[in-house]
């Protein structure tokens, strides 16, 4: 049986291009993995590095 994977993309390749600048400045590690992800999850990550950069 085969899985269907919907992925969600709404931000324009702009803003796109400054999330992941401003996640990978944090961590660089994850130049491989952040183009797997959508935008969802993009910008999901990227709301949880701002609430540890807060603490």
């Amino acid at each position: 049986m085969k899985t269907l994977v919907v992925k969600k993309y709404f931000l324009d390749i702009k803003d796109r291009e400054v999330f992941e600048s401003e996640i990978l400045e944090h961590h660089p590690e994850l130049i491989e993995t952040i183009l797997g992800w959508d935008d969802e999850e993009l910008v999901e990550h990227l709301h949880i590095l701002k609430k540890n950069l807060v603490k």
